[in-house]
């Protein structure tokens, strides 16, 4: 039950003894008149110093967080993804791995607007923030960066980020339904770098466009190895967005690319689409990459993944994913196959979810492997 505030409460008592106060005879005198007006004046100015007194906040209260700068805005946020797994390995991700708990993320995150067309964002994770057995947690820098927005045509970003290349890999984690990303995104997207991004939409948001320059040697590393530099874009668009079953409904598409000549080039080519059709939705992604070594042959890789979401109710989903991968297309025994089952429970919406994944794999070159994920999911 939700508790009225003091100040109501004495307003109302106040207003309640006004109205109960006895009405003057009209033949009172003026004396009686002006004694009776004396006597409310008297109340309702004890009534004014307890509505002040209950107003003060008390001596033990904390002293609300202010910014340092001159920030517009000021958010403090971040998610846990807390894990519990149980199995083999399904792909080479997880080759060597035992059961275990796993703190898999643990980020904590500062963003902000200051001036009139400015932002920015810190964010640092605490966990793990690999599959791979790890020891010594310590704090690790996700993004930072600045932007300027003035133009929702063009906008700039500064600093680390996600490379606009593999639409899985730029998708949020606390927005992915299975517990982890596929193997082709893992290995086929180049990932966060420090660099700097032109983005920005078109025609009511229907069409976004990214494109940067970035070191090329991965995050938290402020060395490039040559004058050249890591270049990625990537182009989406709605094709179409209606109504399914009195449902907001869409269907859209994307493709992406990026080159990096350092120290050997490697080029990649992307292509994924989206189709919404309440309360199903279909998700399917493909992606290849050419690596040309200075010495030795050329190796080409690709990858696709084909995901479907079933939203029973606001509170249950069901998910399923096929992916493929093939190390290089050249050569046998490369390939790996992975088929993950998922049910989703949104306690509070993605606020508080659980996830329960089952992985079953087909590596041509170990046999298959299966694995059970846990994951509790808390945005705060």
């Amino acid at each position: 039950m939700v508790k009225p505030h003091p100040r109501i409460i004495l307003a109302s008592l106040s207003l309640v003894s006004l109205l109960a106060t006895p009405v003057l005879r009209a033949s009172a005198t003026i004396e009686e008149r002006l004694a009776a007006l004396e006597q409310k004046l008297a109340a309702l100015s004890a009534e004014n110093a307890a509505l002040r007194e209950a107003a003060k906040p008390a001596k033990d209260a904390p002293a609300p967080v202010q910014a340092g700068g001159k920030e517009s805005k000021l958010l403090l946020g971040g998610f846990l993804h807390l894990h519990a797994e149980s199995g083999s390995a399904p792909d080479s991700r997880f080759s060597g791995i035992n059961d275990r708990f796993l703190v898999r993320r643990a980020r904590v995150n500062v963003r902000g607007s200051f001036g009139k067309d400015f932002g920015f964002k810190v964010e640092s994770d605490f966990g793990a923030n690999t599959l791979g057995a790890s020891t010594g947690y310590r704090a690790q820098l996700t993004d930072l960066y600045v932007e300027w927005l003035a133009h929702p045509e063009a906008q700039i970003r500064l600093g680390q980020f996600k490379t606009p290349f593999g639409w899985e890999q730029l998708m949020s984690d606390t927005a992915n339904p299975f517990a982890e990303r596929s193997l082709p995104n893992d290995r086929l997207t180049v990932s966060r770098q420090i660099g700097v991004m032109l983005f920005g939409s078109a025609a009511e948001k229907r069409v976004e466009y990214s494109a940067g320059i970035f070191n090329g040697n991965g995050v938290n590393n402020s060395n490039n190895d040559t004058d050249d530099f890591l270049a990625a874009a990537r182009l989406a668009a709605t094709a179409w967005s209606g109504k399914f079953h009195d449902k907001a409904a869409s269907w859209s598409v994307g493709v992406n690319a990026f080159s990096d000549d350092a120290p050997a080039r490697r080029t990649g080519v992307g292509f994924d689409t989206q189709l919404q059709l309440h309360p199903v939705t279909l998700r399917a992604e493909w992606l290849a990459n050419t690596l040309d070594p200075v010495t030795g042959a050329d190796v080409d890789s690709d990858g696709w993944s084909l995901a479907a979401l079933w939203s029973l109710n606001d509170q249950w989903q069901l998910a399923a994913r096929y992916e493929t991968y093939d190390a290089n297309t050249a050569t046998g025994s490369n390939e790996n196959d992975t088929l993950t089952l998922g049910l989703n429970w949104f306690i509070r919406r993605n606020d508080i979810a659980v996830s329960l994944n089952y992985l079953a794999g087909d590596a041509s070159f170990g046999g298959g492997d299966d694995r059970f994920i846990g994951r509790l999911q808390l945005v705060f």
